[in-house]
């Protein structure tokens, strides 16, 4: 019994220095501007906060993450786009159950709002859900 306690403590300790998914998948999720303008995204969890990233017209923001063991990382963002705000989760319940396959997703933002897919395809295609309007 102590040697498979020190083997997971070992093991949890080369993880987090590696940074590299060891157990569960590694998510990579795009947030994509599909607006004339540039717009802010403050990415958040709650044990990390991505912080702002300005996204260029035509241009993308893109984050990865280690999965937690039971499946539960979630990440919110807030995007700031001329006068108009909205926050939404891009990691949740909802959004697992459009990327889940691939463990990666797609998030556009355009000027009605915000889609999801697993898929990078051009727009619009079927593979777009949309999901939220601008607040």
């Amino acid at each position: 019994m102590h040697h498979f306690l020190l083997y997971i403590i070992l093991t949890s300790s080369l993880i987090s220095i590696t940074n590299s998914c060891f157990i569960t998948a590694k998510w990579n999720v795009y947030l994509i501007n599909d607006t004339p303008d540039s717009f802010v995204a403050h990415v958040m969890s709650k044990d990390d906060d991505l912080g702002n990233h300005i996204v260029p017209s035509n241009g993308n923001y893109y984050f990865s993450f280690c999965d937690r063991w039971d499946r539960t990382s979630q990440f919110d963002a807030e995007f700031w786009w001329d006068k108009k705000y909205q926050c939404l989760g891009v990691v949740n319940y909802f959004a697992r159950s459009k990327c889940h396959w691939l463990a990666r997703c797609y998030w556009l933002v355009r000027p009605e709002g915000f889609y999801v897919s697993m898929y990078n395809v051009s727009f619009p295609r079927p593979e777009w859900t949309f999901v939220k309007s601008w607040g």
